[in-house]
């Protein structure tokens, strides 16, 4: 694997969604959320005997009807937790209890074993702005745009991050990459492992998702990254189908 130093690219989600001004947004969920109660997960998803060509069977549907974004999430998922700030959306789902944006830790509760959440993140361009001056605006984004010029397989490492390019994609409109974050192996701060797509399009709109896991149940210290790796791998079919169901205007 060649190595590249450049700033942090993992932390960038933090960038991202570190947005002020956050208030609620109007949602709308087909069919209705689930409950936030373990319990619910636990239930069978409606099933009908009648054949269909949807690709996503059983999954619920996430549509926001100011921004024109939609994707589908499993049946029995927590959330949506959705926030709108001036001139986006943030919404979160998960396999256990999701929470507002902007909770702090210590007003959780215990959450379950090896659970995962994933983020979207919609941002337009509201200001016409060009890359230059996006880049300018938004050094999150340069970050992002770094992987762009990566192989597959090929890393970023600085000595907070390492950030693995996994593909080149297209939603929609939208193309981008797909990439790993986590820390190095020197790196002695929190452990930090999470899946992005960052997708973007040709008058610079930015949709950014973020899979990671959650309360991860590492039976060894000193290998705490194959348990994060573990349980990522064991949801990487469902964050691309996440990735995959993406609509925007």
């Amino acid at each position: 694997m060649r190595l590249r130093s450049r700033s942090v690219v993992g932390i960038l989600g933090v960038a991202v969604l570190a947005l002020a001004g956050c208030a609620p947004a109007a949602v709308q969920v087909e069919p209705a959320a689930t409950p936030q109660s373990p319990a619910a997960t636990a239930e069978a998803p409606p099933t009908s005997a009648e054949p269909t060509s949807d690709p996503f069977p059983g999954w619920t549907t996430y549509r926001n009807a100011t921004f024109g974004l939609s994707f589908r999430y499993p049946w029995g998922w927590f959330g949506p937790e959705v926030y709108e700030f001036e001139g986006g959306v943030r919404i979160e789902v998960g396999s256990d209890t999701v929470y507002p944006y902007g909770t702090g830790l210590d007003e959780r509760q215990p959450g379950a074993p090896d659970a995962y959440n994933i983020v979207i993140q919609h941002t337009l361009n509201a200001s016409g702005w060009t890359l230059e001056q996006y880049r300018a605006e938004q050094p999150w984004l340069d970050d992002n745009l770094a992987v762009l010029e990566l192989q597959d397989g090929e890393s970023l490492t600085t000595a907070r991050s390492l950030t693995t390019r996994v593909r080149g994609l297209t939603v929609g409109r939208f193309t981008g990459v797909e990439f790993i974050t986590t820390l190095p192996d020197a790196a002695q701060t929190e452990r930090v492992y999470m899946r992005t797509a960052f997708l973007m399009d040709e008058a610079l709109n930015v949709i950014t998702i973020i899979g990671q896991p959650i309360n991860v149940v590492v039976a060894d210290p000193a290998a705490w990254r194959d348990s994060y790796a573990s349980l990522d791998a064991a949801q990487e079919a469902t964050f691309r189908a996440v990735v995959d169901s993406i609509q925007a205007p």
